[in-house]
């Protein structure tokens, strides 16, 4: 534990090392996940267990467009852990989503809750717009998320698209983080709009997953594990 003052509810890792705040040295995460061979890792913590925290470290860690962030580390574990992990600061393109606000009371209000989430994650790579690597009906499919005009199909197949843009352009597989993965099923299923959630998220999570060439890995945070009538396909 190092640095001055308790920030209580903070989850930004970058605020909590800038402003010199107390902090657990969790970085050996960032080595875990690196040497973990699945493609898919999802972690189940109780709510108020620093799941959030540790998203923000992995993307300020891998995300390319953060590649100066290497003073954030400095005096942590994972620089002291040799080449084959430090020349993982700001390699990967990176996508990060949270699910934590799509919660409304009924489907409808859901899928508006899902398509500001979706428009919050592509604000963050609005620089696609501008490059000749993109093509024009993909841009136009870009700006239909930005203004939440989407239909249901293209909402579902939102990160799998942008994991396809962000490989093309960096020429570098994409590192996928999805916080509160299990929010919008939890609150479905309290709200009585259970199957029309779970039939729309198994084919999010099947399409952004499976078979996706452009991800190097995916890691999903949530309260609960994966249920018995599990919302990622077996197949």
């Amino acid at each position: 534990m190092q640095g001055e003052g308790i920030a209580i509810g903070v989850s930004d890792f970058k605020m909590l090392r800038v402003r010199n705040n107390y902090y657990i040295d969790k970085t050996l995460y960032i080595k875990n996940i690196i040497d973990n061979q699945a493609g898919v890792i999802l972690i189940t913590r109780p709510r108020r267990f620093g799941k959030t925290l540790n998203m923000s470290m992995l993307k300020y860690y891998f995300d390319i467009t953060q590649k100066h962030n290497q003073e954030l580390f400095e005096g942590l574990e994972i620089l002291q852990q040799g080449e084959k992990y430090t020349s993982k600061l700001g390699y990967y393109p990176c996508i990060y989503l949270t699910l934590k606000d799509v919660n409304d009371m009924d489907y409808g209000r859901m899928i508006l809750d899902l398509k500001t989430s979706m428009l919050n994650m592509y604000k963050q790579h609005m620089y696609l717009l501008d490059s000749d690597k993109i093509y024009e009906f993909e841009k136009a499919k870009i700006m239909d998320i930005l203004y939440c005009r989407e239909d249901e199909n293209v909402l579902k197949n939102a990160v799998r698209d942008l994991s396809e843009y962000l490989n093309r352009y960096y020429e570098r597989p994409v590192i996928l983080l999805i916080d509160e993965y299990d929010v919008p099923i939890q609150n479905a299923y309290i709200k009585g709009y259970y199957q029309e959630a779970i039939d729309l998220f198994k084919t999010f999570y099947g399409t952004t997953f499976k078979d996706n060439p452009y991800l190097e890995k995916t890691i999903l945070t949530g309260v609960s594990r994966v249920a018995k009538e599990s919302i990622f396909s077996r197949s």
